[in-house]
């Protein structure tokens, strides 16, 4: 453990000639894991732990629950759920949310052991006991490998909590969305985390997805919607795919109101 302060840069936005620099900045833990991540956990005064991935901010105890609230309950609230899939969500905070509703199972397809393990073992405080859920079952799987296979199961709702989708990606993203239907159980939804907004990129991550989903499930209505992250200094944007006559019922506590949701779907530019 890192117990001597000093100045953490975080430099994620280096496209807007951006840097930030945080004083009096605790290194908790520094590893690289089997994967390949570069993990690390810094202490920041006033904004308390934050998770970082190759430099990039992935999760912060002060602000994280805006973020998970809004990917797992727009989607949760809409239908009949009984079997949840969550892939990507290695804190734990994303099972956290999705097992606060009366589901029967939940299985988690996290490739990264070493980020679940270390999330377990120092940072309870995002998955707060979801871990030890008889309903959570994790698999350390590459998803990308697993989609292409028929599963034992099909969800009623599945949740993508993955990197950013942009150009470069694309090719795994349309494989991912083209095998994922097979994974859906009939009038099943599912929610995406589509990437910070950018004013500077002409096609935000939302719209790359938009022309994947328009081909590969046609069959399901898209609503975008985006929240403000302090940590994240933008917006983070979701999309809701569902049936067309699918609605939203709050009966879950969380920062998420019918209003507020609705709020959510007006893009300001």
């Amino acid at each position: 453990m890192y117990i001597t302060r000093s100045e953490y840069i975080e430099d994620t936005w280096d496209e807007f000639g951006v840097e930030h620099r945080w004083k009096n900045a605790e290194r908790l833990d520094v590893l690289t894991t089997n994967r390949g991540t570069f993990l690390e956990m810094i202490y920041r005064p006033n904004w308390g732990i934050a998770c970082y991935m190759d430099n990039a901010i992935q999760s912060c105890e002060v602000d994280e629950s805006i973020y998970h609230e809004s990917l797992v309950h727009p989607v949760m609230s809409s239908g009949p759920v009984h079997h949840v899939m969550i892939i990507g969500g290695g804190e734990g905070a994303t099972a956290r949310e999705v097992l606060k509703w009366p589901i029967k199972d939940l299985n988690m397809y996290e490739w990264d052991k070493g980020v679940v393990d270390i999330f377990k073992k120092k940072y309870p405080q995002w998955a707060k006991g979801a871990w030890n859920d008889d309903r959570l079952t994790l698999y350390h799987y590459d998803i990308f490998k697993m989609i292409t296979v028929t599963p034992l199961q099909q969800y009623d709702v599945i949740i993508i909590d993955l990197f950013d989708p942009d150009e470069s990606n694309l090719p795994q993203w349309s494989m991912l969305l083209y095998h994922i239907k097979k994974w859906l159980a009939p009038r099943g939804r599912i929610a995406i985390y589509s990437g910070i907004r950018n004013v500077l990129v002409k096609k935000q991550g939302y719209e790359v997805l938009h022309d994947i989903i328009s081909v590969e499930l046609p069959e399901l209505e898209v609503t975008p919607y985006k929240v403000f992250v302090p940590s994240f200094s933008g917006e983070s944007t979701f999309l809701l795919l569902a049936p067309p006559t699918a609605e939203q019922h709050f009966t879950i506590p969380s920062h998420l109101t019918s209003p507020i949701w609705e709020s959510y779907k007006v893009f300001n530019w």
